[in-house]
């Protein structure tokens, strides 16, 4: 029997107890902020201190944008049968926007929008010896705002994000063409007026994603609340383990993270990741992101998050594999092609890390950010799996002598 299945019950109650007391938890919302301070009560006594990190951020801004997006489109077609100069610009406008905030995380337009604050919570727990290194394990506060097209497509959601990515494109390709044969004075082709008739055909597909950032946040059990009880379980077995002689690492310190707004395009982690990027350069840090924790039969580590560009720490990936064999756990590696986690803001900052999920990301579940993402669909043994999954890789990184340095008391000291 795993040592984490004896935290299970407590996981699965806290899990219910927070949806019950906090509900959907908008980014940079009250609910997001009560739960953080749930979250801080719950691993105090585990920690040897805990600490509140307040940021700001406009966390509408990264899909907020999306009715103005299709309006661009809608006049770029209008524009393609008027004056199609225009169409490229706007179009230009559109791609731009959506590859650097979206796909990229950029912030791009975050000035536009209005900046609320946000709050990290970090419960920090020593070793028992000198601090060597530091594991953080993280998992988000906020849930997300509900994915109409996904809630009223389904399975038809991939094919119709496809056609609604591909139509600004398709614009922005087709107005160029035109307008370099205009400027050329060459006679057009009736391959215009067929491009045309695409566009518009396209419309309601691109009109469906002006619904798609709603004002109604899901209930968010499996994205991320899952995930946020397994580090409150991990503080739970660290304080009986020091106290019992259990498994309690020597020189590593453990960090539990809650971050706020990673539904907002990573806000929170990015927030963290920078203000803390000298302490990860003076003490080898490594970086653990629970996500969608709900089925243990389809336990994940991610080697790369594409959109971002991140690639996972080969060390931390291998780690997550071998924590898996010694526990008989079936584990999958995967590429994230859509999409990201707070591992990859992390990454970004050069901090080794990597993502872990017990859900099926071979396919979109019809709980994935819709009003079904409830305590209903997250099963009592994922939490467990994740738990023992955590303790097993921080079990290997406190004994390995791999990436070992200076203590941080040494460090200070020098």
């Amino acid at each position: 029997m795993a040592t984490a299945d004896e935290y299970s019950d407590y996981m699965y109650e806290f899990v219910d107890r927070a949806l019950s007391q906090t509900g959907p938890r908008e980014s940079c919302g009250e609910a997001e902020e009560g739960l953080g301070r749930m979250f801080a009560e719950e691993i105090e006594p585990a920690c040897d201190w805990v600490e509140t990190q307040e940021f700001t951020c406009s966390p509408k801004a990264f899909l907020g944008f999306f009715p103005y997006l299709v309006a661009l489109y809608l006049l770029g077609v209008l524009f393609y049968y008027i004056y199609f100069p225009v169409s490229v610009f706007l179009a230009a406008i559109g791609i731009g926007v959506l590859y650097f905030e979206v796909i990229r995380y950029r912030e791009l337009i975050d000035p536009l929008f209005r900046k609320r604050k946000g709050v990290n919570v970090a419960g920090f727990i020593q070793p028992s010896g000198k601090i060597w290194k530091q594991v953080i394990v993280s998992a988000h506060l906020d849930s997300a705002y509900e994915f109409k097209v996904w809630y009223w497509l389904k399975s038809l959601s991939v094919p119709a994000m496809a056609l609604a990515f591909l139509a600004p494109l398709l614009l922005l390709a087709a107005s160029l063409a035109r307008s370099i044969t205009y400027s050329k004075g060459t006679p057009e082709s009736g391959a215009y007026g067929v491009l045309g008739i695409i566009l518009l055909a396209l419309s309601p597909v691109v009109i469906l994603f002006a619904f798609f950032h709603t004002k109604r946040v899901v209930p968010g059990a499996m994205d991320d609340l899952a995930g946020i009880s397994v580090l409150v379980g991990l503080g739970r077995y660290l304080q009986y383990a020091r106290q019992v002689g259990q498994f309690f690492p020597t020189k590593t310190e453990v960090v539990l993270l809650a971050l706020s707004s990673e539904e907002a395009g990573l806000r929170g982690a990015k927030r963290y990741a920078a203000r803390h990027m000298m302490e990860y350069r003076e003490v080898p840090s490594y970086a653990i992101f629970l996500d969608n924790i709900a089925d243990e039969n389809h336990l994940t580590v991610f080697k790369r998050e594409l959109w971002c560009g991140a690639k996972m720490d080969p060390y931390l990936v291998d780690a997550a594999q071998r924590a898996a064999a010694v526990n008989d756990y079936e584990i999958k590696t995967a590429v994230m092609a859509v999409g990201a986690t707070d591992a990859s803001a992390f990454c970004r900052e050069g901090v080794p890390s990597v993502s872990l999920c017990c859900y099926n990301s071979a396919r979109l579940m019809p709980n994935y950010h819709t009003r079904h993402d409830t305590i209903e669909h997250v099963r009592a043994e994922s939490l467990a799996v994740a738990l023992q999954m955590v303790i097993e890789m921080i079990k290997r990184i406190d004994g390995d002598s791999y990436a070992a340095a200076p203590s941080r008391e040494e460090t200070n000291a020098s």
